[in-house]
Order: C-alpha cells, then structure tokens, then sequence
C-alpha cells in the first residue's frame, strides 16, 4: 500500500522566515527580564529618595555619587563626565545668556534716537544700499553711538507704469503704503533718480525745499536745485541734485540721483537739515 505523502511540506530553510525570540513563560505566562525591571525600579526607588530630600540633601549626594564616577577617570574623561551629567543646565543657561544679551542689545538699538530716516527710491536689482554707507555721515556728524540710520530701499516708483501695476496689485507697497509714510512724516529724506522725483512731486508727497531747510542753506545751495512738476504740470523747486557730490558717488548706483523732502516735523526738519549739509560738506559756521 502507497505511503500517503504528508499534506504539510517543510520549505526551504532559506525561505523560513526569522523570527524574534519568544519571550519566556511560565504556565503561559511571560516572565519579564527581571534585571532591567530591578533596576528600574531602583531607579524609581531611588528618585522617590531624593525627592523627600532637601535641596542641599540631594545636592550633597549627587555630589558623592559624581565623586565615586570620577574615580580613576582621566582629566579629559572627568570634564566630559561632567558636561555630560550637567549638559541640560549648562544648555538652558546658555540660552538664557544668549536670549537676554539679544535682548538687550535689541533694546539699546531700538531706543536709540533716529538720526536720519531716509528712503532710497528705484534701486536697480544689481545694488545695495545698507546703512553701513551712512557710517561716514553719522561719524562724520558725531551722532556714532548715539543714534542709528533707518533706511528703506524697497520702493520702486515710475508714473508711466504706476496705472498698470495699480490694476494687477491695488495693495503694492509702492503705490500704498509708501506714499503713506510719507506723509506721516516717517522719512526725513528720500533719494531718488528722475523717475521717481517725477512720481513724488506729481502725487504731492514731497515738498518744497525752503519750508524745511534754513534759508542760509538753501541759499548756499541755489545752483543744485531742480524742479520737477506738480498734479497740475506746475513747476515747482522740489530737490537738489546729488549726482555729484562724494556722498553720491558712494552710493555707486549709477543713475542720477535727487534728495528731496517729504517729511514737515521738527524733527525731520533736523535730520534733512543736518544731512543735506553733510553731503554737501557745508561747514557747520555758516547756520
């Protein structure tokens, strides 16, 4: 009679799957690895110890426990033990030092008064202006220290394209909320070429140089006035020309460039004054 064949077949032991170790049992129950549970409970134990401690209790064993680990250690294993075992404390201080000293240094920066609010209008994309080029002006002035640059270089104004960006973006920075600084007295000066002159002075957000500078400094700098037209075509003195003086020729942005006025308080009255002055190198016996 024929051997009936098994019904179960034995795969290929390159086929038989690994599988993880059985935990152990004891009439079907697990047993758990009893050292890592003792010394978790331990641990535990130990914890609940120093908890019922005072602070200088649980310091002056931590302290012993530390004393026993450095036994026999090297001076370079004993500093690494040690910025190991404290390197939360060691982190969360210095984060404190450093959130406090920007902090800090954030505060001085902003406190300190404005020497010069200015606006640099039509930047060409392959320039930068920063307020490191108004360094020479502060230290010039003798207001290093005391008083910082605000500088804006992010307007870029033309009346031939303004209908046009107007209609894809009512809310452009441009053509909103620059005008707005303007004449909310944010800037003391804006520096500009032809294009923008033109846009300024036709959407009246500059002014007239003789209602902001002192009549001697207007009048030293009769030959660098320029005009430029109103909303209603009207020709008006609005700038000076700074193409040409050193302060100009720093800038390096290879356009022609105008310093007009749209701020009327006191105090950008005194900051225009001051600078119009400086770039011009009018000395200071002639106010």
């Amino acid at each position: 009679m024929a051997k009936k064949k098994s019904a179960v077949t034995q795969e290929e032991p390159s086929k038989i799957r690994e599988e993880a170790p059985r935990p152990r049992t004891v009439a079907g129950q697990i047993i758990e690895d009893t050292s890592d549970t003792k010394e978790e409970e331990s641990h535990g134990e130990d914890n609940l110890e120093l908890r019922s401690m005072s602070r200088r209790q649980r310091w002056a064993v931590k302290k012993e426990r530390i004393k026993k680990e450095l036994e026999g250690r090297t001076r370079m294993e004993k500093v690494s033990y040690l910025l190991y075992y404290f390197k939360m404390p060691i982190i969360f201080t210095v984060s404190a030092i450093l959130i406090i000293t920007l902090l800090v240094i954030s505060i001085v920066i902003n406190k300190r008064p404005v020497g010069l609010s200015a606006a640099i209008v039509n930047l060409p994309s392959d320039k930068e202006v920063t307020e490191a080029n108004f360094d020479d002006y502060l230290a010039n002035v003798k207001l290093n220290y005391k008083t910082s640059v605000k500088l804006n270089t992010d307007a870029q104004l033309d009346l031939d394209t303004a209908d046009e960006i107007y209609h894809n973006n009512p809310y452009d920075y441009s053509i909103t909320q620059f005008p707005v600084l303007c004449t909310s007295d944010f800037f003391d000066v804006i520096i500009t070429n032809r294009k923008g002159l033109d846009y300024c002075s036709y959407c009246n957000i500059i002014f007239d140089p003789e209602t902001i500078i002192s009549p001697y400094t207007v009048l030293s700098l009769r030959d660098h006035e320029v005009k430029a037209a109103d909303s209603t075509g009207t020709q008006y003195f609005y700038a000076y020309d700074i193409t040409d003086t050193e302060f100009g020729k720093s800038l390096d942005l290879g356009m022609e460039l105008y310093m007009c006025f749209p701020g009327q308080s006191d105090t950008n009255k005194e900051n225009a004054e001051r600078f119009l002055r400086y770039v011009y190198q009018l000395p200071d016996d002639e106010q």
